[in-house]
This record gives structure tokens, C-alpha cells and sequence, in this order.
């Protein structure tokens, strides 16, 4: 187990100075030695396993190959003595090769059995010719298992040479594999005795630490003892699988988990929210809780740590203080000095990980003439009217605050995007220009809006409001009755997404969408396995648009869930229309959004409709999904995935192996395929510790019963590579063939499988 534990770390296997390559050759007939030492010692052969995995896992194709170091025993009792002398010197066999007939001594069985009882890991070949023990026969004395394999005579010197090397590599692997674990148990306890010792220090105090596990579900591994402050007991809370929801108030738990997909984002050096937590009375404390990710070099999540400080009694005194006259007293509205105070808030718990957030100011474009014209109190019923507008744009979260005069302030809380802010600013100069009826007057106005969102850069909160003011005057300098943001670039980036989702909505209407096919073929033969479909977008003005051009913008608007829905509608269609030809892939993969199974029930819905709509399993799908989105799914136990399993419909996980640091949690989910992401692969040819992680995803994956699929296989170098690793494999990239039109896709589903033609090039498979 503990080879398997090292494997799913993903950690750095130690390297050993020298490979273990002694070999022990137990048979009767000294000629048999003589065969085995030309075999495995030649003076001039080249290893072609030894070659093809070093085009996979590093330094150079071309070396003389390093023979083997052999020793000889001529009966099984000879064999045991040599067993126990070499673990008694520390240096044990890799592996033997036993006979199974030795007459007068043991046989081949009883050998085995006592060289196991010695050494355990020895790995094993056992010689047999067809008049020996069948197989059941030998199951019935022996272990059938993966130190185990039958080689049948007559034998074949190749045969002879792969087995050594892939036998010895394996006890190698287990070897460095079991050393790391113990290295990695003692890093455990230390840092467990670091915690404790640290337990010491903060039990007398309101703060409390964790851990969680990084790797979905994201498991409580450590939570300080004074938790008992809060009348929860720490052992109990570890041994929970729901312990979010005894300690987290329901209604913020939206909040927390939003907090959480922050963390799990490859940029984020941390996040901050409050919340209530529950005490075991029942009661409800206000606590301030910090997330810290915790990464290895290469970006893959090891931990989460966190810090929660109670903060209800200041949490009290801000209401306090609240309830004191700080509002407008025309409108009802928050006052400047409370606007001023609130900013100065979320600009320091941004700065400690929070939520970004926006500030909007705008006033009313001339206001003063209908001061002049209707009279004042007409004036002030005109901006109460105002307020209750603003109110309504907004959420109880985000601040409406008068500043004097005609102007106001909205300060939006929790803006996760600019085009949030921009969405929010429409849909504000839209309600305020409808028209009012004041004391039998229509009244017509519109206003002026300017908007400074915060970034990591932001100087500070006043400075934020200076430029909010700033963007308003340019507001008016262009004409009033429009918004603009403090930066021209983001005010650009918003203008253009906003008019490419609105573009997508009536493309989605007007049939402008068309689907390409990527094909996933068997990395040996080039059959097609499946084909993934990819939309694309026939823009009237821009042309046929990649995905990574509009689906970005589809995520964050909520438009990916119709978008979806037309990709799985025109998918099934088209597999129905091949299955008709007698030319169907097995399996047709779609690309799943994390907003399309917050969706829930009408995904699930969508699912057995379409596909009985035209004739189909879900069975014939397969949604691919990426870690983070699986993460997110899990942390707020979205059951979603699961339910489709049920349907029978496949589950890959797409560009696997970049953002976790552990794979161990892919037990937990009955996952189809590991669709390996390109870099990873470009970065196993470039570096040993890529490469062992490589070779233990794919051994990980077999054990499991899971698929690989290698995406953006280009070269022939790359081909030869992976199946190198002896693992049965599909794979997709221009080595096969790029995404093509359903036309194109047809003719290569009557052919049944690709004729590889190399590309240098690559291109998005969004």
C-alpha cells in the first residue's frame, strides 16, 4: 500500500544513486545459467524498453545500456540460503527467475513460498513448460498477484530482457516509493507536533486553526483544541463528514463556499469572509475566517489552512453605531461619512483575501433645472424617488449611500468581475430614466455614472472614490446617460463582453453555432474510440470564433447553460444521424460547465430528454469535466455528477494532473477517464519528477480501473513515449487530427481509424 499512497502523492520520488538490478537465477540445468548471463549481459545490446522509456522519462535516447548483475542457485533450498544472506547485507535481489521443476529439491511453488516468507518484495518469474502445474493449480498454492508472472518455454531472449527490466524497475519504483511515504509520515508527525505545539499557544486565545485535505472533499484534518470555546470537541469534529454544516449558519454558507472556489483558483493567494458559526449551545458567534492555500511548486493544492477569529463583539459595535444617525435624513440613504467608513472596511478585508468590490458614483444630469423649474420640494420628492430606484437595483449586502445634492453612492459588495459592475450600472441609469409622477408632474431624468472597481494595485480606499469621481465626469463629458469605469482597458473589456454575450444569445437563436469534432483514437492503432464535441461560432461580423472567445464571457454572464443545452441537443443530433449511417463512434464527449450542474434537476432533465428524443442512451455520452470544477461540485456537495453516472452517462476529467497535488481522491468517484492535459505530458519528457508523477497517474489509473486519454499528442516522440509506459491508451491531438466539421468528421468515421500526420502546431480545444 505504501507504493500506491507515494504514487497518489504526486510528490518527488528520492533518487537512488544506483538502479537494484540483481537478479537471482534458481535452476537445476547449468546451461539454463549460461542462456540467462548471454541474455541479460551482453557486451553490445541496447535495451529497447530501457530506450523507449527514456524518450518519456529523461536525459538522452542513445546510452549503453546498463546489464543486469545476475547470481546463481541450483536448488530451491540454495536459493533461500542466497535470499537471506543478500537482505542480511542489505542488498537484495530485485528479482528470479525459478524453474519450476528442480528434482531432487523443491519444486518451483515450494521455492517461491519460502523466498517470499524471506522477501517479501522479491518479484518474481516463474519458468514453467506446458506439461507443468496448470494455472488454477498454481493458484490454489501460490498468490496470483502483480509480484507474479508465468513465463512459458520455450523462452525468447527479448522477452527474457523486457521482463527483467520491468520486474526490476517495479521493485525500483516500490522501493523509492515506500521510502518516500516513511519520509512523508515523518514530515506528517512533525508538522502534527508543530501544531500541537502551537495548540499551546492560541487555546487561551479567540483564534482558531485548521487544516483541510487538498483534495476534493477537502477533508477537516486538524482543528485546534480551544474550539471548546465555542462548546464543539475537535476529535468529534475530524470524525464528521458534515462538519461545515455544524458549524456554518445555512444562510451563509453561500458565502463560504464562494470563498472556497476562491482559494481553489491557481492565482489566489488567499481569501476572507465572515460568517456565523454555531456554538454547541445553539447559539451563533460572527467570526472572521482566512483561507490560505498551501501549493507545491508546481501550483497543485497540498492544504488549505485556515485561521477563524471571533469578531461578535465588534461585529455588535458596528451595529451599535449603525443605529446612531448616520443616514441621510432626506432620503433614508447611508451618509457620506458612513459610505466613507464602509469603503475604508471592504478595501481592508480585500486586502486580507476578501471579495473585490466596486464603488459607483453618479449624480443626476440637470438636476438643477428641475430645481428651477418645479420648485425644491418637488426637487427632494425627485431624489426620495431616486433612492428607492437605487435601492431596488441593489442587494441588501451592497451600500446606497446620498453624498449631498444630487449625488449618490452604490458600493457593491462581493464583485467577482467588472461586467458585474457594468450589468449593474445598466440596469441603475435604466430605472433611474424611466419617467415620475411628483405631485401631478411627469418628471423625465437621467443620470450620470462613473465606476472604480478595486484591484491588487488599488492605492487606497479615498483613492478609489477620486476615481470613481473621475470617471463620472468623463460620463458627462460624453454626453451623460452613460456609465464609464476609472480604467479605459477595463472599460473596453466590459463593453466587449457584454456585446458578445448579447451577440451569443441571438446566435444561440439564430442558429450561428456550429460544432467541430476533436476524435480520441487508440494510441496504438489509430482507431476512433469517440469523437468531443467543440462549438464554434459563426460571427456574422468576426467569423468562425473559437471558444475560448466567447465561453469565458457565456461562465460569467449565466448564458454557458442555454449554450450548453444547444451543444448537447446538436451533438445528439448528429450521433443519431451517424448511428443512422452505420458509422457512430462509441461515444460522443461534451464539455460541462460548472454552472450547468449548479443547474441540477434541469440538466438532468435536459439529459433524458434529448437523449430520448432522438433515440439515444446516455450511455452514448461522455461530459468531461475539469479538477477545479469536480472540487467545487464536492466542497457544496453537488450531487449532480453522480446522478449522472446512474443514467449511465460516462464522466472524464479533463486536463488532468495540474491542479492537485493528490489523486487519491479520485477512488471516491466512479470516473470514467483522466484526460491527461498536454503540458503535463511536454513536461514528463522534460524532467524526471514529472515523469515518475506521469508513470503514477498511469499505473494509479490502471489499478483502478480508469481510462487515460493523452491530450495534444503532436509528434511521433510523444507517441512512442507513452506507449512506452505499456499502459493501453487513448489520445487527441494534430499527431491524429485537429477538430473538424461534421463533413470531414463523417469521413473519418466510414475510414474507422486515423492515419497519423504530424503537426507542429496546436490549437485551443475549447
Amino acid at each position: 500500500m505504501s507504493s500506491v499512497h507515494l504514487a497518489v502523492s504526486m510528490a518527488g520520488v528520492v533518487p537512488v544513486a544506483h538502479a537494484n538490478r540483481r537478479i537471482l537465477i534458481i535452476d537445476d540445468t547449468p546451461s539454463i545459467h549460461e542462456d540467462f548471463r548471454k541474455t541479460l549481459c551482453p557486451d553490445d545490446v541496447e535495451d529497447d524498453l530501457q530506450s523507449a522509456e527514456q524518450a518519456l522519462f529523461g536525459d538522452t535516447i542513445s546510452r549503453r545500456v546498463e546489464t543486469f548483475e545476475l547470481d546463481s542457485a541450483f536448488q530451491g533450498q540454495e536459493g533461500l540460503a542466497k535470499v537471506e544472506q543478500a537482505l542480511l547485507q542489505g542488498r537484495p535481489y530485485a528479482m528470479a527467475f525459478i524453474d519450476m521443476r528442480m528434482p531432487p529439491g523443491w519444486d518451483g511453488l515450494q521455492t517461491l513460498e519460502r523466498l517470499w516468507q524471506a522477501d517479501p518484495k522479491l518479484q518474481v518469474a516463474l519458468c514453467t513448460a506446458f506439461s507443468d502445474y496448470s494455472l488454477e493449480e498454481m493458484n490454489e498454492r501460490v498468490e496470483m498477484g502483480d509480484r507474479l508472472l508465468i513465463l512459458k518455454k520455450p523462452f525468447d531472449a527479448i522477452e527474457i530482457r523486457q521482463l527483467a527490466s520491468a520486474l526490476t524497475a517495479k521493485w525500483q519504483m516500490t522501493e523509492n516509493a515506500a521510502l518516500k511515504m516513511d519520509q512523508l509520515e515523518q514530515a506528517v508527525e512533525e508538522r502534527t507536533r508543530e501544531l500541537s505545539d502551537a495548540n499551546i499557544i492560541v487555546q487561551n486565545s479567540p483564534t482558531l486553526l485548521y487544516r483541510l485535505r487538498g483534495e476534493p472533499s477537502f477533508p477537516l484534518m486538524y482543528i485546534s483544541h480551544n474550539i471548546t470555546k465555542f462548546g464543539h470537541v475537535a476529535k468529534d469534529l475530524l470524525a464528521s463528514p458534515d462538519w461545515t454544516t455544524e458549524l456554518i449558519h445555512p444562510d451563509d454558507q453561500d458565502k463560504v463556499d464562494a470563498a472556497m472556489a476562491k482559494v481553489l483558483d491557481k492565482d489566489a493567494e488567499g481569501a476572507s469572509i465572515e460568517f456565523r458559526l454555531q456554538t454547541g449551545d445553539g447559539r451563533w458567534r460572527w467570526v472572521e475566517n482566512r483561507y490560505v492555500p498551501v501549493r507545491d511548486p508546481e501550483g497543485r493544492l497540498l492544504e488549505v489552512e485556515g485561521i477563524i477569529i471571533d469578531i461578535t463583539e465588534h461585529k455588535l459595535a458596528e451595529e451599535k453605531i449603525a443605529q446612531l444617525a448616520r443616514t441621510d435624513g432626506l432620503t433614508g440613504l447611508a451618509n457620506r461619512s458612513t459610505l466613507i467608513e464602509r469603503l475604508h472596511q471592504s478595501f481592508a478585508a480585500a486586502r486580507r483575501g476578501a471579495s473585490p468590490f466596486a464603488v459607483f458614483y453618479l449624480d443626476l444630469d440637470h438636476f438643477k433645472h428641475i430645481n428651477d423649474t418645479l420648485g425644491h420640494p418637488v426637487g427632494d420628492l425627485l431624489l426620495q424617488a431616486v433612492a428607492r430606484r437605487l435601492t431596488e437595483c441593489t442587494r441588501e449586502i451592497d451600500v446606497v449611500a446620498r453624498l449631498g445634492g444630487d449625488e449618490f453612492a452604490v458600493l457593491q459588495s462581493e464583485m467577482l468581475d467588472p461586467a458585474s459592475s457594468g450589468d449593474l450600472a445598466k440596469k441603475i441609469l435604466n430605472a433611474l430614466v424611466e419617467p415620475y409622477n411628483l405631485e401631478g408632474n411627469e418628471v423625465r431624468i437621467s443620470a450620470s455614472l462613473g465606476i472604480s472597481t478595486y484591484a491588487v494595485d488599488s492605492e487606497s480606499a479615498d483613492t478609489m472614490l477620486v476615481q470613481a469621481d473621475m470617471a463620472l465626469y468623463r460620463s458627462k463629458e460624453n454626453g451623460r446617460n452613460q456609465y464609464h469605469f476609472h480604467s479605459e482597458e477595463i472599460n473596453q473589456e466590459v463593453i466587449e463582453r457584454i456585446a458578445i454575450t448579447q451577440d451569443l444569445k441571438k446566435a444561440i437563436e439564430q442558429d450561428e453555432l456550429e460544432l467541430h469534432y476533436l476524435p480520441e483514437v487508440d494510441l496504438g492503432s489509430g482507431k476512433i474510440l469517440g469523437m468531443e464535441a467543440l462549438v464554434r461560432w459563426n460571427h456574422p461580423e468576426r467569423g468562425l470564433l473559437g471558444a475560448e472567445l466567447f465561453i469565458p464571457a457565456a461562465e460569467k454572464t449565466g448564458t454557458i447553460v442555454a449554450l450548453g443545452h444547444w451543444v448537447l441537443e446538436h451533438a445528439c443530433r448528429q450521433m443519431r444521424e451517424w448511428r443512422d449511417e452505420g458509422m457512430a463512434p462509441p461515444v460522443i464527449a461534451i464539455n460541462l460547465s460548472l454552472a450547468q450542474l449548479k443547474s441540477g434537476g434541469e440538466l438532468l432533465r435536459d439529459v433524458i430528454e434529448t437523449t430520448a428524443k432522438w433515440g439515444l442512451s446516455p450511455a452514448d455520452l461522455e461530459f468531461d469535466v475539469t479538477e477545479a470544477t469536480l472540487a467545487q461540485t464536492k466542497w457544496t456537495q453537488n450531487d449532480v455528477l453522480p446522478r449522472l453516472r446512474e443514467l449511465g452517462v460516462k464522466i472524464a476529467i479533463d486536463d488532468f494532473g495540474t491542479d492537485y497535488s493528490s489523486f487519491d481522491y479520485l477512488k471516491t468517484y466512479r470516473v470514467n477517464h483522466l484526460k491527461l492535459a498536454q503540458s503535463f505530458i511536454n513536461h514528463a519528457t522534460q524532467d524526471a519528477e514529472s515523469a515518475t508523477t506521469l508513470r503514477a497517474i498511469i499505473n494509479f489509473a490502471r489499478e483502478v480501473g480508469i481510462g487515460i486519454i493523452a491530450e495534444g499528442v503532436e509528434t511521433q516522440e510523444q507517441r512512442h513515449s507513452l506507449m512506452a509506459t505499456g499502459s493501453p491508451m487513448a489520445a487527441q491531438g494534430f499527431y491524429f487530427s485537429k477538430a473538424v466539421d461534421s463533413q470531414r468528421a463523417a469521413e473519418l468515421l466510414h475510414a474507422g481509424h486515423i492515419a497519423p500526420h504530424p503537426s507542429p502546431t496546436s490549437e485551443s480545444r475549447l
